[in-house]
Protein backbone atom coordinates (compact mmCIF):
# COMPACT_ATOMS: atom_id res chain seq x y z
CA UNK A 1 0.00 0.00 0.00
CA UNK A 2 1.15 3.57 -0.79
CA UNK A 3 2.15 6.07 2.36
CA UNK A 4 0.91 8.98 1.70
CA UNK A 5 3.09 12.24 2.91
CA UNK A 6 0.81 14.81 5.16
CA UNK A 7 3.74 16.93 4.15
CA UNK A 8 3.81 17.04 0.20
CA UNK A 9 -0.56 17.18 0.64
CA UNK A 10 0.11 19.75 2.51
CA UNK A 11 -2.78 19.11 4.83
CA UNK A 12 -2.12 18.24 8.78
CA UNK A 13 -3.10 15.50 10.95
CA UNK A 14 -6.77 16.02 13.03
CA UNK A 15 -6.57 14.13 16.01
CA UNK A 16 -9.93 14.18 15.97
CA UNK A 17 -13.03 15.86 15.35
CA UNK A 18 -14.92 12.84 15.92
CA UNK A 19 -12.83 11.34 19.09
CA UNK A 20 -11.11 12.96 22.24
CA UNK A 21 -8.03 10.89 20.56
CA UNK A 22 -5.76 12.19 24.13
CA UNK A 23 -8.28 11.61 26.64
CA UNK A 24 -9.88 8.65 25.42
CA UNK A 25 -7.51 6.32 22.59
CA UNK A 26 -4.03 7.75 23.24
CA UNK A 27 -2.50 4.02 23.27
CA UNK A 28 -3.99 3.41 19.56
CA UNK A 29 -2.31 6.82 18.79
CA UNK A 30 0.94 5.69 20.54
CA UNK A 31 1.06 2.24 18.53
CA UNK A 32 0.57 4.50 15.34
CA UNK A 33 3.66 6.68 16.30
CA UNK A 34 5.72 3.69 16.91
CA UNK A 35 5.01 2.28 13.57
CA UNK A 36 5.46 5.28 11.49
CA UNK A 37 1.88 5.42 9.86
CA UNK A 38 -1.68 5.28 10.19
CA UNK A 39 -4.77 5.25 8.17
CA UNK A 40 -6.61 8.25 8.14
CA UNK A 41 -9.62 9.33 6.01
CA UNK A 42 -8.61 12.57 3.70
CA UNK A 43 -11.51 15.15 4.03
CA UNK A 44 -11.05 16.28 0.72
CA UNK A 45 -12.03 13.13 -0.90
CA UNK A 46 -13.31 11.17 2.23
CA UNK A 47 -11.02 8.08 0.76
CA UNK A 48 -9.12 6.02 3.63
CA UNK A 49 -5.18 5.52 2.84
CA UNK A 50 -2.06 4.84 4.86
CA UNK A 51 -0.38 8.46 6.11
CA UNK A 52 3.04 8.57 7.07
CA UNK A 53 3.24 9.75 10.74
CA UNK A 54 7.46 10.08 10.47
CA UNK A 55 7.91 13.45 11.54
CA UNK A 56 9.72 14.97 8.91
CA UNK A 57 6.66 13.62 6.63
CA UNK A 58 3.99 15.16 8.91
CA UNK A 59 3.07 18.83 8.65
CA UNK A 60 1.02 18.86 11.97
CA UNK A 61 -0.69 17.31 14.62
CA UNK A 62 -3.79 18.87 15.92
CA UNK A 63 -5.88 17.53 18.70
CA UNK A 64 -9.14 18.64 19.83
CA UNK A 65 -9.45 17.61 23.75
CA UNK A 66 -10.56 18.37 27.00
CA UNK A 67 -8.00 17.00 28.81
CA UNK A 68 -4.47 17.08 27.15
CA UNK A 69 -2.27 15.84 30.32
CA UNK A 70 -0.83 13.11 28.17
CA UNK A 71 0.51 15.65 25.73
CA UNK A 72 2.67 17.17 28.42
CA UNK A 73 4.96 13.99 29.24
CA UNK A 74 4.87 12.18 25.42
CA UNK A 75 8.34 12.23 24.15
CA UNK A 76 7.22 11.03 20.76
CA UNK A 77 5.71 14.59 20.22
CA UNK A 78 8.81 16.58 20.54
CA UNK A 79 9.86 16.26 17.01
CA UNK A 80 5.79 17.07 15.76
CA UNK A 81 4.17 20.79 15.14
CA UNK A 82 1.58 20.32 17.80
CA UNK A 83 -1.84 22.44 18.07
CA UNK A 84 -4.13 22.04 21.07
CA UNK A 85 -7.79 23.03 21.06
CA UNK A 86 -8.82 22.25 24.06
CA UNK A 87 -12.61 22.53 25.47
CA UNK A 88 -13.11 24.12 29.00
CA UNK A 89 -17.02 24.99 29.83
CA UNK A 90 -17.34 23.64 33.08
CA UNK A 91 -20.78 22.43 31.99
CA UNK A 92 -20.21 19.46 34.20
CA UNK A 93 -24.30 18.63 34.43
CA UNK A 94 -23.50 17.11 31.00
CA UNK A 95 -19.62 15.91 30.87
CA UNK A 96 -19.41 13.26 32.52
CA UNK A 97 -15.26 11.86 33.12
CA UNK A 98 -14.34 15.57 32.72
CA UNK A 99 -11.88 17.49 34.49
CA UNK A 100 -12.95 20.53 37.06
CA UNK A 101 -12.67 23.73 35.82
CA UNK A 102 -9.82 23.84 38.28
CA UNK A 103 -8.25 20.81 37.13
CA UNK A 104 -8.83 22.30 33.19
CA UNK A 105 -7.53 25.58 33.51
CA UNK A 106 -4.34 23.81 35.52
CA UNK A 107 -3.69 22.02 32.39
CA UNK A 108 -4.78 24.71 30.68
CA UNK A 109 -1.66 26.83 32.08
CA UNK A 110 0.41 23.71 31.48
CA UNK A 111 -0.29 23.65 27.86
CA UNK A 112 0.71 27.35 27.23
CA UNK A 113 3.83 26.47 28.65
CA UNK A 114 5.12 23.74 27.45
CA UNK A 115 3.37 24.40 23.84
CA UNK A 116 3.56 28.07 24.14
CA UNK A 117 0.20 30.47 23.62
CA UNK A 118 0.38 30.55 19.93
CA UNK A 119 -0.57 26.53 19.97
CA UNK A 120 -2.79 26.20 22.64
CA UNK A 121 -6.78 27.26 21.73
CA UNK A 122 -9.49 27.58 24.54
CA UNK A 123 -12.85 26.47 23.15
CA UNK A 124 -15.69 27.30 25.24
CA UNK A 125 -17.72 25.38 22.89
CA UNK A 126 -20.55 24.67 23.16
CA UNK A 127 -21.87 27.38 25.46
CA UNK A 128 -23.36 25.81 28.59
CA UNK A 129 -27.51 25.21 28.28
CA UNK A 130 -28.12 26.96 31.53
CA UNK A 131 -28.95 30.44 32.73
CA UNK A 132 -26.97 33.12 31.81
CA UNK A 133 -26.17 34.08 34.78
CA UNK A 134 -24.76 30.66 35.46
CA UNK A 135 -22.73 30.47 31.92
CA UNK A 136 -21.05 34.33 32.58
CA UNK A 137 -20.19 32.56 36.22
CA UNK A 138 -18.39 29.39 34.77
CA UNK A 139 -16.87 31.62 31.28
CA UNK A 140 -15.30 33.79 33.95
CA UNK A 141 -13.42 31.97 36.18
CA UNK A 142 -12.42 30.17 32.98
CA UNK A 143 -11.18 33.56 31.26
CA UNK A 144 -9.49 34.81 33.83
CA UNK A 145 -7.21 32.01 33.69
CA UNK A 146 -6.65 32.39 30.00
CA UNK A 147 -5.87 36.16 29.98
CA UNK A 148 -3.22 35.45 32.87
CA UNK A 149 -1.32 33.33 30.82
CA UNK A 150 -1.67 35.30 27.49
CA UNK A 151 -4.04 33.58 25.34
CA UNK A 152 -5.89 36.32 23.14
CA UNK A 153 -9.42 34.43 21.89
CA UNK A 154 -11.93 32.19 22.65
CA UNK A 155 -13.55 30.17 20.28
CA UNK A 156 -17.93 29.91 21.11
CA UNK A 157 -20.56 27.88 19.54
CA UNK A 158 -24.02 27.37 20.65
CA UNK A 159 -25.20 24.09 21.16
CA UNK A 160 -26.02 21.89 17.79
CA UNK A 161 -29.01 19.98 18.51
CA UNK A 162 -29.07 16.02 18.66
CA UNK A 163 -30.57 12.79 20.21
CA UNK A 164 -30.18 14.03 23.78
CA UNK A 165 -30.16 17.63 24.10
CA UNK A 166 -31.62 20.39 22.35
CA UNK A 167 -30.64 24.29 21.70
CA UNK A 168 -33.92 25.89 23.54
CA UNK A 169 -32.41 29.37 23.09
CA UNK A 170 -33.95 31.98 20.74
CA UNK A 171 -31.25 33.96 18.41
CA UNK A 172 -31.90 36.66 20.71
CA UNK A 173 -30.90 35.22 23.52
CA UNK A 174 -28.21 34.01 21.94
CA UNK A 175 -27.20 37.81 21.14
CA UNK A 176 -27.75 39.20 24.61
CA UNK A 177 -25.43 36.31 26.16
CA UNK A 178 -22.76 36.84 23.57
CA UNK A 179 -22.94 40.55 24.77
CA UNK A 180 -22.71 39.44 28.25
CA UNK A 181 -19.78 37.40 27.26
CA UNK A 182 -17.84 39.71 25.10
CA UNK A 183 -18.50 42.63 27.86
CA UNK A 184 -16.52 40.10 30.27
CA UNK A 185 -13.61 38.91 27.38
CA UNK A 186 -12.95 42.55 26.87
CA UNK A 187 -12.10 43.23 30.58
CA UNK A 188 -9.14 40.83 29.79
CA UNK A 189 -8.41 41.59 26.53
CA UNK A 190 -9.64 38.50 24.35
CA UNK A 191 -11.33 38.13 21.78
CA UNK A 192 -14.52 36.41 21.51
CA UNK A 193 -14.80 34.40 17.97
CA UNK A 194 -17.79 33.00 17.17
CA UNK A 195 -17.68 29.51 14.59
CA UNK A 196 -19.11 30.00 11.54
CA UNK A 197 -21.89 27.95 11.91
CA UNK A 198 -23.30 29.98 13.86
CA UNK A 199 -22.70 33.70 12.05
CA UNK A 200 -25.99 33.87 10.95
CA UNK A 201 -27.76 34.90 14.36
CA UNK A 202 -25.10 37.92 13.48
CA UNK A 203 -26.51 39.03 10.49
CA UNK A 204 -27.91 42.88 10.82
CA UNK A 205 -26.56 43.17 14.07
CA UNK A 206 -23.94 45.13 15.99
CA UNK A 207 -22.27 43.26 17.96
CA UNK A 208 -18.67 44.53 17.70
CA UNK A 209 -16.95 42.17 20.20
CA UNK A 210 -17.79 39.06 18.18
CA UNK A 211 -15.30 37.85 15.24
CA UNK A 212 -15.83 35.09 13.04
CA UNK A 213 -14.18 32.22 14.40
CA UNK A 214 -12.25 30.04 11.86
CA UNK A 215 -11.10 27.32 14.40
CA UNK A 216 -8.11 26.12 12.40
CA UNK A 217 -6.78 27.89 9.55
CA UNK A 218 -4.65 26.69 7.04
CA UNK A 219 -1.97 29.19 7.87
CA UNK A 220 -1.48 27.84 11.07
CA UNK A 221 0.62 24.97 8.97
CA UNK A 222 1.45 25.78 5.23
CA UNK A 223 1.79 29.27 3.78
CA UNK A 224 1.25 31.29 -0.16
CA UNK A 225 -2.13 32.07 -1.92
CA UNK A 226 -4.92 29.94 -2.89
CA UNK A 227 -4.40 27.75 0.53
CA UNK A 228 -7.34 25.00 0.39
CA UNK A 229 -10.46 25.75 3.17
CA UNK A 230 -13.26 24.19 3.92
CA UNK A 231 -16.83 26.24 4.01
CA UNK A 232 -16.48 27.09 7.14
CA UNK A 233 -13.08 28.58 6.25
CA UNK A 234 -10.84 26.04 8.08
CA UNK A 235 -7.97 24.37 6.16
CA UNK A 236 -8.76 20.73 5.71
CA UNK A 237 -7.18 18.31 7.19
CA UNK A 238 -6.71 13.79 7.46
CA UNK A 239 -8.73 12.17 10.65
CA UNK A 240 -8.38 8.75 11.33
CA UNK A 241 -11.44 8.59 12.74
CA UNK A 242 -15.05 9.27 11.15
CA UNK A 243 -18.66 9.53 11.83
CA UNK A 244 -19.28 6.00 13.00
CA UNK A 245 -16.15 5.86 15.34
CA UNK A 246 -16.74 8.83 18.55
CA UNK A 247 -14.63 8.89 22.16
CA UNK A 248 -16.06 7.26 25.17
CA UNK A 249 -16.48 10.41 27.28
CA UNK A 250 -20.42 10.67 27.07
CA UNK A 251 -20.64 14.35 27.18
CA UNK A 252 -24.29 14.47 26.57
CA UNK A 253 -23.99 17.36 24.03
CA UNK A 254 -21.68 16.16 21.84
CA UNK A 255 -22.49 16.71 17.90
CA UNK A 256 -20.46 13.71 16.94
CA UNK A 257 -22.19 11.24 19.75
CA UNK A 258 -25.46 11.77 18.09
CA UNK A 259 -26.53 7.95 17.28
CA UNK A 260 -29.51 9.28 15.14
CA UNK A 261 -26.35 10.02 12.54
CA UNK A 262 -24.99 6.48 13.44
CA UNK A 263 -26.90 4.01 15.42
CA UNK A 264 -23.93 2.83 17.55
CA UNK A 265 -23.18 5.99 18.64
CA UNK A 266 -22.74 6.83 22.70
CA UNK A 267 -21.38 2.98 22.99
CA UNK A 268 -18.25 3.00 21.31
CA UNK A 269 -15.90 1.05 23.95
CA UNK A 270 -15.99 -2.04 21.43
CA UNK A 271 -16.13 -0.34 18.04
CA UNK A 272 -13.47 -1.47 15.85
CA UNK A 273 -10.60 1.63 15.46
CA UNK A 274 -9.55 1.82 11.22
CA UNK A 275 -6.28 -0.45 10.86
Amino acid sequence: MITLNGRAERVPYSLSRWTDVPAAKWPWMQQQLDQGWMVAIDQRTSVPARWSLKPQDTLGLLFWTKNPAVLLTEKRLQDYRVKIHMTITGWHEVEPGCPTIQDACDMLCASVRYFGPDNVIWRFSPIPLLPDSDVVMRFRKILNVAGSIGLRSVFVSFLQTNDQITETRTDEEKRTLLRKLTSEAKSRQIRVKLCADDQAILVGQSNPGVSTGVCAPPEDFIYGRNLERDVCGCGFSVDPFSINETCTGGCLYCYAGDKTSAPKKRNTATLPILR
